[in-house]
């Protein structure tokens, strides 16, 4: 069904509370593999938050297809894809808190037959402060658009030079199901992420990593790479998912120091150094 853009921009989620203490940020120190030096909750946390997918939230799934039905929406899981996401940090996350979380549709782009939601998120803090916002575009593979302006891209591109780190991050076997784990509504079946059969059924020799689960992974990274493990310095983070990372897999990162900020290029050696995210690190 296509997207009717009139009234689909402007649609809110439900905005809903996000607690979370000692348990929740220990749990997803493990799923993304964050060192000990760093301390702090690294910003990539936010994205566990209830709205943090807007539309495509966990919370307001349907069993039977189109899983995804709000006014002017009515989408598949099976044509959605994560394409880009984008987190600005306005405050540090605390180690237990309390958030108002909201989302709301921006936007309707075009990108050959599919259509491209962009969403804005954000957590607000118990006094008001907003944490962390989020702009986010998901891919609704199929789903024509009239109106709807071309897709942009916030991805900049890396330089031609050679990099000025090139650093090497392994993941774990289990890595997929200690994320999923870590957000509210997320099952441990029928999914691509923890469910061998589902992914199989799909078109992958076995589960896949949680695109964001590698956001959090190169976040972690990057921190310690050119942050001097100092999480609280991020201020903005961007990436474009390009590829897949199968649990287990280890993960090339090529970094550039570019302006303000640092460029980098994610890819995975064990399948010819294929990319899956690019993005930029913006320190504050």
């Amino acid at each position: 069904m296509p997207i009717d853009r009139r009234t689909v921009i402007g649609v809110t989620v439900p905005t809903q509370e996000f607690r979370w203490g000692e348990r929740e940020v220990l749990s997803y120190r493990r799923a993304v593999g964050q060192r000990g030096e760093q301390t702090g909750v690294l910003p990539t946390f936010a994205m566990t938050a209830p709205v943090a997918f807007g539309v495509a939230t966990p919370d307001f799934y349907h069993r039977e297809p189109p899983e995804i039905r709000f006014p002017g929406i009515a989408l598949r899981l099976s044509t959605l894809l994560h394409l880009e996401q984008e987190l600005e940090v306005r405050a540090p996350l605390p180690d237990a808190g309390f958030a108002s979380c909201r989302a709301e549709v921006v936007g309707v782009e075009e990108r050959r037959d599919a259509a491209v939601l962009v969403q804005r998120t954000s957590l607000t803090g118990a006094d008001g402060q907003v944490l962390v916002s989020g702009l986010s575009r998901i891919h609704a593979r199929g789903e024509g658009v009239a109106g709807g302006a071309p897709s942009r891209s916030s991805a900049v591109p890396t330089p031609e030079r050679e990099p000025d780190l090139d650093i090497r991050t392994p993941t774990h076997p289990d890595q997929a199901l200690r994320y999923q784990g870590c957000v509210r509504g997320a099952a441990l079946h029928d999914n691509v992420h923890t469910d061998a059969e589902f992914a199989r059924a799909a078109g992958f020799p076995g589960p896949i990593l949680q695109g964001v689960c590698t956001y959090g992974v190169v976040c972690t990274a990057l921190v310690d790479a050119v942050l001097d493990a100092d999480v609280s310095r991020v201020h903005r983070y961007t990436a474009r998912f390009r590829g897949i990372v199968f649990p287990g897999e280890s993960l090339r990162t090529r970094i550039w120091s570019e302006g303000d900020g640092y460029l980098f290029d994610t890819s995975v050696p064990e399948r010819g150094d294929r990319s899956v995210l690019s993005g930029a690190l913006i320190p504050g």
